[in-house]
């Protein structure tokens, strides 16, 4: 793979391969394994499944991940909001909600802290998976 420059919706620039790095921060195996699938079947390169916040922000950083799919409700005493809040303190990396509690309250709480962050409801399919990527992304198809 032959790596090039993006630049982010703010304006920073990064290195990124042909294959986009994901993390995937889903702390229910099974709908783990399913978004690996899914980001599987759309070319991503899966990096690191993770079931906690804490792993979510170290992983984040230590392998330098271009996508975040991030659950709001993970093992541990810290929810994917924050965990996606540290982690965008850090980088500027797009982060994906996956849920299934995407209440009108816990929409507008991500929408507050994380406005650019789309949510999608579980269950989730392939083709709102990868437009949510390609819109993360900046991607076209």
């Amino acid at each position: 793979m032959i790596p090039e420059t993006q630049t982010t919706t703010a304006g920073y620039k990064r290195e990124v391969t042909a294959s986009p790095r994901i993390l995937i921060v889903e702390d229910e195996l099974l709908v783990a394994w399913h978004l690996e699938s899914l980001s599987r079947e759309h070319n991503l390169e899966v990096c690191g499944l993770v079931p906690d916040g804490i792993g979510a922000i170290e992983q984040a950083s230590d392998l330098d991940v271009d996508l975040i799919l991030m659950d709001i409700r993970l093992a541990g005493r810290m929810d994917g909001i924050e965990a996606a809040q540290r982690i965008r303190e850090q980088r500027d990396t797009p982060i994906i909600f996956i849920t299934a509690h995407g209440d009108p309250t816990t929409r507008a709480h991500i929408h507050r802290l994380l406005p650019d962050a789309p949510v999608l409801a579980k269950p989730i399919s392939s083709d709102q998976l990868r437009d949510a990527i390609n819109t993360a992304l900046g991607a076209c198809d």
